[in-house]
């Protein structure tokens, strides 16, 4: 291809490929593969005009030019994924300007020994070595980079946005480079799309094409780059897609590196906020337990939100929720401060005001960052048979006490904040918690947002008491669905807590031992129609646990938990029937289905008011989930939902 370019001389063009396929050769498979070069360089020589011993000469150009390049990169440790950008700048320096001037040199030389040169020698190197300049800036990238960074699956485009960059480019190319018209600029959009949506890949391929289209154009005498001379002429086309190739290429490097920065503070972040937060709530006697924490700010930086709960002397038990001023390190270590000094302190007989004064105290004896926090803590306990929740609430939002009935109210009295004053103004109020009651602390996350008109103070107290009487996790899935609001992630950190006495016919039974399955990383199940069908349903996805993160399994599983919900209490089924429950990963996608057989419903995206008690576990899926449907084969009624799964996670 490249010799069918040659103009002046019929061994030299401008337009060299072969030095890219070569040096990309040596990187990926080692330079044991220089006979496979020196082989093809010379069979490639031999069908020019020049004497054989010419053509010889050359192969040993070609071959050596390659050696060296790749010798070069390994010397100066430049990654064959070029996802540095010192490894783009040294593929350009080392592999791009040095490398080639042995090839040109010893080409040069070669021809004029044979006389073979059909003009000045100074020319033809300048053309030999520009044009395999051109070939390992072009060729070599596409090849490193495709052999590298796959399968592909860390992109941010999606398949069909590369179908339309690659349309876009044939087409920007086509109008830039036909006409004489210097409209070169119009590619400069294609190259910074590829390059931050498709990283280094995209910016590769495009530059080849683009590059392709320029020479096309100009090898017939058509658009920006015919000058006088044809070889003057390719080579502009050349060197304009190479420049332009190499700064997306540098783009690429600048945002791969952010996104691994970025992918890393998160996986940090997640780590430390892990250590910050129970790893599982305790069974409390009597009572239901449900907690949800999400960070704000993409999860790149610790969240200063926390809750705990644990045991309380004298037979009580202790929850705590919290929010610290500020995040980031110093934010995550007063969270830890603040939760190990309450479960100290739990372990003497004191009022949660108590509790909440020997924090403060700790932070100002401790700290001198002049960060302080709010916090609510609630003390669960048994008097005479009922249960007596007391809470002391220092700064932070009152809590909500869900009665059965559907009745919202607030428990306690405003505070002052923590870590402010040396006396702190705390009180302790005492509720009675009755069967079906629920006590919901959160954060104000949940409760405040940027947009003025978004009521979402209003949204929990519905959501609230659309809930009356439901378990504790689906209180909390539903409080979730407020948290999200109109857009699909929180502005602020979110930490909410739910303790719920059960009413008696919660714990009716547990589903029958016929047609359990769970299979080794697959879930499989048969529940019966009861309330506790929830619970064993997030039992059996603890199956799939290994193939997950965290954000992903936390989602999912509530997603499922409120399905299962929702057949449950609105399926119709008599008790014989069941409802059957599957999911798996495969090629990259968690998929979900749960079936029963009740009457069915239009498949639409729900839109529940805060008064109805129904269709929450859609409003969820179509939330917290890339796709979901509903089908009806026969008899059952089918939802169905998909996650694509990022790189980090396994699949089947």
């Amino acid at each position: 291809l490249g010799l069918e370019l040659a103009s002046a001389t019929p061994s030299v063009t401008a337009i060299w490929p072969p030095t890219g396929v070569a040096l990309a050769a040596l990187v990926l498979g080692g330079r044991r593969l220089w006979p496979a070069i020196a082989v093809g360089a010379f069979a490639a020589n031999a069908t020019t005009d020049v004497p054989l011993y010419t053509a010889a000469g050359i192969a040993v150009g070609n071959t050596l030019e390659a050696v060296v390049g790749a010798s070069l990169l390994a010397w100066a440790r430049v990654r064959p994924s070029l996802d540095r950008p010192r490894d783009v700048f040294g593929l350009a320096v080392l592999a791009g300007v040095i490398s080639t001037t042995v090839s040109a040199t010893i080409g040069v030389g070669s021809l004029s020994l044979g006389d073979s040169l059909s003009s000045d020698a100074l020319s033809t190197w300048r053309l030999w070595w520009l044009g395999d300049m051109g070939g390992a800036l072009l060729v070599a990238p596409v090849l490193l980079v495709a052999v590298t960074h796959w399968p592909y699956r860390d992109l941010p485009g999606r398949r069909f946005e590369a179908v339309a960059l690659l349309v876009a480019s044939f087409v920007v190319g086509v109008v830039a480079f036909r006409e004489a018209t210097p409209l070169g600029f119009l590619s400069y959009p294609i190259y910074i799309w590829a390059a931050l949506r498709f990283l280094q890949l995209g910016a590769a391929i495009v530059s080849l094409i683009v590059a392709a289209l320029a020479v096309t154009f100009t090898s017939s005498g058509d658009g920006q780059f015919v000058v006088s001379s044809e070889d003057d002429s390719l080579l502009l086309a050349g060197t304009f897609s190479a420049v332009l190739g190499l700064s997306g290429l540098i783009l690429a490097a600048v945002t791969s590196q952010r996104r691994r920065a970025e992918q890393a503070a998160r996986g940090l972040a997640s780590a430390l906020q892990a250590e910050l937060l129970p790893p599982a709530l305790p069974d409390i006697p009597r009572i239901e337990t449900a907690a949800w924490y999400r960070a704000g700010m993409h999860g790149q930086e610790v969240g200063g939100d926390f809750y705990d709960v644990f045991e309380s002397a004298p037979n009580g038990w202790m929850a705590v929720i919290g929010d610290v001023c500020g995040k980031g390190p110093e934010a995550a270590s007063l969270t830890a401060l603040a939760r190990y000094t309450l479960r100290a302190v739990g372990c003497d007989p004191v009022t949660p005001s108590d509790a909440l004064r020997t924090l403060n105290r700790a932070i100002l004896e401790q700290r001198s960052d002049d960060r302080f926090m709010t916090v609510a803590a609630a003390r669960i306990a048994s008097e005479d048979g009922t249960d007596v929740i007391t809470v002391s609430v220092g700064g932070h939002p009152l809590p909500l006490l869900a009665r059965a009935n559907g009745e919202v109210i607030e428990v306690g009295e405003p505070g002052t904040l923590l870590g402010v004053y040396a006396d702190p103004r705390l009180a302790d109020s005492r509720v009675a918690l009755a069967p079906g009651d629920a006590l919901v602390l959160f954060t104000d996350g949940l409760s405040e947002r940027r947009d003025p008109g978004d009521e979402a103070t209003a949204r929990i107290r519905t959501a609230l008491g659309a809930s009356a009487g439901a378990p504790a996790h689906e209180i909390a899935g539903r409080l979730q669905v407020a948290a999200l609001g109109p857009a699909d992630e929180a502005d602020d950190d979110v930490a909410l807590l739910v303790l719920r006495r059960p009413l008696a016919d919660d714990r009716a039974r547990l589903p029958g031992e016929a047609g359990k399955a769970i299979a080794s990383g697959t879930l499989e199940a048969e529940l019966d129609p009861v309330p506790a069908s929830a619970a064993y349903v997030r039992e059996a996805f603890a199956a799939l646990r290994p193939k997950l993160d965290d954000d992903t399994y936390t989602d999912i599983e509530l997603v499922l938990t409120e399905l299962v919900t929702n057949s449950v209490r609105h399926g119709r089924l008599r008790e014989a029937e069941t409802i059957h429950v599957t999911g798996a990963v495969n090629d990259g996608v968690l998929r979900i289905e749960v079936s029963d057989l009740g009457p069915g419903f239009e498949p639409r995206t729900p839109r529940p008011a805060g008064d109805e008690t129904g269709g929450w576990g859609l409003v969820i899926a179509d939330r917290l989930t890339d796709r979901w449907g509903v089908r009806r084969d026969g008899a059952r009624t089918t939802v169905w939902l998909e996650q694509d799964l990022g790189p980090g996670e396994r699949t089947g």
